[in-house]
């Protein structure tokens, strides 16, 4: 079992896979992962879709 991950460490994943903080301020990010988790929702429906590998160019 995965254990979960702080809202610090999830927004240092996500700039890892190439997600800015354009729109969206990194404050504002991590005070709506605080206090929102949809992670098991989400992860419920992960066995329907394929994987894709997904190539950043920078």
């Amino acid at each position: 079992m995965k254990l979960l991950k702080t809202s610090d460490e999830l927004i240092s994943h996500m700039k890892l896979k190439g997600i800015k903080f354009d729109i969206a301020k990194e404050e504002d990010a991590k005070v709506f992962l605080q206090n929102n988790n949809y992670y098991m929702k989400l992860a419920s429906y992960r066995a329907n879709y394929d994987k894709q590998k997904v190539t950043i160019s920078t």
